[in-house]
């Protein structure tokens, strides 16, 4: 007989136990136990991607299969949560196969690597009532969040334009320093099997970009394999210029009144050649028409999850930087036009022609805000007032990575490398 629950916490079960697994997600699923229930983990016999999960979590069921997780006597409760972890290549037909059994559904970046099946989760999900996310953590990065709040409207008066004014230039990187390939699937692989540097981190750059921006009017990419070690089809190198349209008239207020400027540019990369330090790798620079930031360094949150933080434990220091870390990476220069709002004025002369008076600029170095991969997480839960049915309408606007835009990222991602491939700059639509 098949058991189905309607009270919290939510029973969860993780498909595969690699990294991503143990550092990414079993950490918060383990720190909200008012919220989710570890039901069981879903390791191969034999796995070699992690630790026997039974050695760990000795009171949790351990599912040889993905079968034993959706069906038979030992199943996942419904309507439970089925987090997917395992490579790439299984992220589609699991997600499939856990919705039409009856499954709420998380999905490790990318969702998929094919648009169309991508659109086709995000229909099945649709019409079964069920939540199907991509697990794009890292929209709650530290970095990412500031960047977010710098382009919005003070929340203390919306009315105001926000620091950084109309965008445009934008440019996010994730560079490392990795000379010598790794190895593993995702260095094995090329995209057309899920592989390679602009599925694995690109998801994360357009993802981030279009929650943003939404879509851009065109894309150019440049995708290698900058290094000369792996398969010549496994890219870990790509730049992408993502060029967005004309804005519409600046209204009165603004830097410009009147003008239409040319539009957003956005530029993504990543590389495994960057020989900066942590603290010292480009992240963030935007340029808008009243200000601008960068941002060196990354979110701290990776490496505390890696060295055996969690929310539980570390409580308000997880996803804040320590003090022992250089200002370098905690802090991020913002500049900002003291009088962006005044029309450019004559000078004193009162000449006919005259240049204009340019505004002034002031800098800032300003704090990061804490990255929130648990609070998020534990909001989502607590806002589903104990039903499970509750809890996951609340899961579904609280995780805004909807299939939705899951789908309009590997769409992103796969005109970049048909632009790489073809030399070409490519039209979204």
């Amino acid at each position: 007989m098949e058991m189905v629950i309607n009270r919290c916490p939510i029973p969860v079960s993780v498909v595969g136990f690699g990294s991503s697994a143990r550092t990414f997600h079993l950490p918060f699923i383990l720190s909200l136990p008012d919220h989710f229930k570890l039901h069981s983990i879903q390791q191969r016999p034999g796995s070699k991607s992690g630790p026997p999960a039974s050695s760990t979590h000795p009171d949790v069921a351990i599912a040889s299969s993905f079968e034993e997780v959706i069906s038979g006597p030992t199943a996942l409760p419904k309507p439970g949560l089925v987090v997917i972890t395992t490579s790439n290549a299984t992220h589609f037909p699991f997600a499939k196969a856990a919705l039409q059994a009856g499954y709420h559904v998380i999905v490790e970046k990318p969702i998929t690597w094919r648009v169309s099946e991508a659109e086709e989760l995000v229909s099945l999900s649709a019409s079964l009532g069920l939540v199907c996310a991509s697990f794009n953590n890292r929209r709650w990065d530290c970095d990412f969040l500031t960047v977010k709040s710098l382009l919005a409207p003070p929340v203390a008066n919306p009315e105001q334009p926000s620091a950084l004014g109309t965008p445009v230039y934008y440019e996010s990187r994730f560079d490392r320093f990795r000379p010598w390939s790794k190895g593993g699937w995702r260095e094995e692989s090329g995209f057309d099997e899920g592989g390679g540097l602009l599925l694995d981190l690109g998801s994360h750059l357009a993802d981030q970009l279009i929650s943003l921006f939404g879509p851009p009017k065109t894309i150019t990419a440049f995708v290698t394999n900058q290094r000369g070690q792996l398969s010549a089809n496994v890219d870990d190198d790509f730049l992408i210029i993502a060029q967005y349209p004309p804005t519409r008239p600046l209204p009165p207020d603004e830097p410009g009144a009147g003008s239409r400027l040319s539009g957003l540019r956005a530029v993504l990369g990543a590389t495994v050649l960057s020989t900066h330090i942590d603290a010292e790798q480009p992240r963030f620079r935007i340029e808008g028409n009243r200000g601008s930031y960068e941002k060196r360094g990354t979110d701290p949150q990776e490496n505390q999850l890696k060295k055996g933080w969690t929310p539980a434990k570390q409580g308000q220091a997880f996803g804040v930087y320590e003090e022992h870390e250089p200002p370098a990476i905690k802090l991020g220069r913002l500049t900002t036009s003291l009088d962006a709002g005044s029309e450019a004025v004559n000078s004193g002369s009162g000449a006919p022609g005259a240049a204009p008076v340019q505004p002034k600029l002031a800098v800032n170095d300003v704090p990061t805000l804490p990255g929130l991969y648990a609070i998020k997480a534990g909001e989502s839960a607590r806002n589903g007032s104990g039903s499970v049915e509750a809890a996951y309408r609340a899961i579904d606007q609280v995780l805004v990575v909807k299939p939705q835009e899951a789908a309009q990222c590997i769409k992103f991602l796969n005109l970049a490398r048909q632009s790489a491939l073809e030399g070409r700059t490519i039209e979204w639509e």
